[in-house]
C-alpha cells in the first residue's frame, strides 16, 4: 500500500503540470480528503492518529462517521479541529436503497446524524450515504433531518439551497487506487478549459487504510505541487457543515 502512495505521487507529478501548463488562469485545484469511519474495531485509535495526521499536515478535509462509531468511539467526532468537517453517513450504514419503508429509512438518518451531534456536541449538516446507493428519497430524507449537503454520488455533490438541493460537478476517486486513474480523473477529457480547472478532486478513504499510508500519500500530494489547496466540505460549498460549541462553524 505505501508503494501505492508512492506511484500515486508520482502520477500527479506528471499529469497536473502538463494539464495547467501555459495557462493564464487559476490555476489552483481544490482537493477534499474524505474520509469514511464505519468500522468501529480500533476506530478510536484510527480516528486519534488521523486527526493529529491531518494537524501535523496542516490540511483540511470531511469526515463521515456512522451512528454505531459515534456512539461507541465518540472522538471520531470530537477529536478534530475545526478544520476538519464531520458527516455523518446513517447510524449503521445502512443501503437506504434497500430499505423499503420510507420511515424507516427517515429514522437511520436521523439517528446518523442525532449520534454524531451527541458524541462531538455539534451540529452537523453533512451527509454521506453508504455505499453510494442512494435514490429520488434522498433529498426528502436529507431536508427532513437537517442536512444541507450531500456527497453520497461520485460525479456530484449536491448543496441546499433555494429550498432545494442544487447539484455541483465534482471529480471522485477512491484514495487505494492507482495512480493512473486518479490523475485521469483531473485530465480525463484532454480539455484544457478554465472550467476544467475549477472541477474539485474529491479522494475518498476509508479506516481501512492505515494513517501511516494516507500520511505518505499527502506528502507526496503537498511537495509535488503548488497548485492544489486542500478545502474542507464547508469551503467547497460556501456553507456551515459543522456548527461547534460556541458557533465555531467549519
Amino acid at each position: 500500500m505505501i508503494s501505492t502512495g508512492a506511484v500515486m505521487a508520482l502520477g500527479l507529478i506528471m499529469v497536473i503540470p502538463a494539464f495547467t501548463q501555459n495557462q493564464k488562469i487559476d490555476q489552483t485545484i481544490s482537493v477534499l480528503l474524505a474520509f469514511s469511519i464505519a468500522d468501529d474495531k480500533d476506530a478510536a485509535t484510527w480516528c486519534k492518529d488521523l486527526s493529529s495526521m491531518l494537524a501535523k499536515q496542516q490540511v483540511k478535509a470531511a469526515v463521515f462517521v456512522t451512528g454505531e462509531v459515534a456512539q461507541s468511539s465518540p472522538n471520531c467526532v470530537s477529536s478534530f479541529s475545526s478544520d476538519i468537517d464531520v458527516g455523518s453517513q446513517t447510524y449503521s450504514y445502512s443501503n437506504l436503497t434497500a430499505i423499503s419503508d420510507y420511515s424507516a429509512a427517515l429514522e437511520e438518518v436521523k439517528a446518523g446524524k442525532q449520534a454524531v451531534d451527541k458524541a462531538g456536541n455539534l451540529d452537523s449538516r453533512l451527509f454521506k450515504a453508504p455505499y453510494g446507493a442512494a435514490d429520488q428519497n434522498i433529498y426528502s430524507l436529507l431536508s427532513r433531518s437537517g442536512i444541507m449537503a450531500d456527497f453520497s454520488y461520485k460525479g456530484q455533490y449536491n448543496k441546499y439551497e433555494n429550498s432545494q438541493f442544487v447539484k455541483y460537478d465534482i471529480k471522485s476517486v477512491e484514495g487505494n487506487t492507482s495512480g493512473l486513474e486518479l490523475f485521469s480523473l483531473i485530465s480525463r477529457d484532454g480539455d484544457r478549459t478554465p472550467q476544467m480547472t475549477r472541477v474539485p478532486v474529491v479522494i475518498n478513504f476509508d479506516s481501512l487504510m492505515s494513517v501511516a499510508q494516507i500520511d505518505e500519500f499527502v506528502s507526496h500530494l503537498k511537495s509535488g505541487y503548488n497548485n492544489i489547496r486542500f478545502v474542507n466540505a464547508s469551503d467547497l460549498t460556501g456553507l456551515s457543515l459543522t456548527v461547534r460549541p460556541g458557533g465555531d462553524a467549519s
